[in-house]
């Protein structure tokens, strides 16, 4: 049995994480999405703490761990995304703004991608809490 999560899992979580350090990144170079400095690293100092221990428990925690860490990271991205800035009447709507083309894709990817992760994590965290021997994931021994 494996002691980790998955090389997929951990691979595409940290695409994830590039993603999201190149969106914050565009708020600090792109003049379109007027984000201070200030509130970037009022927002992304603690959330890059918090994924920093995420991203622990998906590389170096079991396989349960792993895929529920990797679970709420795509969750919480694909979500966070659409609230924070796709929906057009959110309070940092990027609809409301004038983003570039690459900050309207590093806007759009992370949430796509977070949805990936959630999905891949998903069916790795059913695989991990499968019974032993029960080999169709529809039926448990009684």
């Amino acid at each position: 049995m494996a002691r980790h999560a998955s090389r997929s899992l951990v691979i595409s979580s940290g695409v994830l994480l590039v993603l999201l350090a190149a969106h914050d990144l565009s708020h600090a170079l792109d003049g379109g999405l007027e984000t201070p400095l200030d509130q970037l690293a009022l927002v992304a100092v603690p959330q890059w703490l918090v994924l920093a221990v995420v991203m622990t428990v998906i590389v170096r925690g079991d396989p349960t761990r792993g895929a529920v860490a990797a679970l709420l990271l795509g969750i919480g991205v694909a979500i966070g995304f659409a609230i924070v800035h796709l929906l057009p009447f959110s309070a940092a709507s990027y609809w409301d703004l004038q983003p570039s083309l690459v900050s309207w894709l590093l806007a759009w990817l992370p949430a796509g991608l977070g949805l990936a992760v959630a999905a891949l994590a998903w069916s790795q965290w059913r695989a991990a809490i499968r019974p032993i021997g029960d080999v169709d994931a529809g039926t448990h021994p009684a």
